[in-house]
């Protein structure tokens, strides 16, 4: 034997960043051994070639691949084979990749609409010019929350099966014709909201334009005073508004602990001045 073009399992272990311990495991469960293994003193050497096979036993290994599937590969493997699997875990990777860039704007567009609220006036009531946006929209009959959360599931679930993953949290919209007589949880109707046009699949377009915009801040239960100000500005700016007033999320659970620290921004289209 040529000891210059083997190794000791300590020195294959360092050579190849693995610990000597994983290496005896693998050798036990027949998925990798030592090319040559000297039974008088129990000696165990390692190719220099071997890098490359345990290389790609870890490559397999970071793709999710479980060490009986791997071993059934390396004992049966043939460059058919090789070039079979390669082509599989190829695409396995193209969709990671696709899924980590989503997750990645979802990130960038998520911070970018917490640092732009949190440089807002929560008090202000302001008219704004607001861009078209589109709505995965859905509804609820039932008033209980149990009806809810299951139907908000469904259209997380719907929205992730299409590839939609907004930064912006679900919305709810409301009847204007209701706020105006008192009325601030008649809700029935939420929404998934959209910057860009979904494809496939079945939306409603929130037109662009202007629109009467308020925050209001902590329980829902308290919504009320924050529509009876926009009501109120409204009256005395002499502003004819549309038929629905949407409620987006800005600060919520993700963001803040308690209830009383939520924020979530009112808007409402303005069709014209008196």
């Amino acid at each position: 034997m040529n000891k210059k073009m083997y190794f000791s399992t300590g020195e294959f272990a360092k050579l190849a960043g693995v610990s000597k311990h994983t290496l005896f495991y693998y050798d036990e469960i027949g998925l990798f051994s030592p090319e040559i293994k000297n039974r008088e003193n129990g000696y165990r050497y390692y190719s220099a070639a071997q890098l490359e096979v345990l290389d790609v036993i870890y490559v397999l290994r970071e793709l999710d691949m479980t060490l009986e599937e791997i071993q059934e590969y390396m004992q049966n493997r043939t460059p058919e084979q090789f070039l079979q699997l390669f082509r599989h875990e190829e695409q396995i990777i193209s969709d990671r990749i696709k899924h980590l860039k989503s997750v990645k704007n979802w990130i960038t567009e998520k911070s970018k609409l917490i640092h732009q609220n949190l440089q807002e006036d929560l008090d202000e009531i302001t008219i704004r010019q607001e861009p078209q946006r589109y709505l995965v929209e859905r509804s609820v009959k039932e008033n209980d929350d149990r009806a809810w959360a299951k139907a908000i599931g469904k259209l997380w679930d719907y929205c992730m099966e299409h590839g939609i993953k907004s930064a912006y949290p679900i919305g709810y919209r409301q009847e204007k014709e209701d706020i105006e007589q008192g009325v601030f949880d008649n809700y029935h109707v939420f929404y998934q909201m959209l910057d860009t046009k979904p494809k496939k699949i079945a939306y409603s377009i929130r037109e662009a334009g202007n629109y009467l915009c308020a925050y209001h801040k902590g329980s829902w239960k308290s919504i009320g005073e924050t529509y009876s100000r926009m009501l109120h500005y409204a009256k005395e700016h002499k502003l004819v508004l549309s038929e629905y007033f949407y409620e987006d999320g800005v600060l919520d659970s993700l963001t803040v602990q308690e209830e009383k620290d939520y924020v979530c921004r009112i808007s409402c289209q303005v069709e014209k001045d008196i």
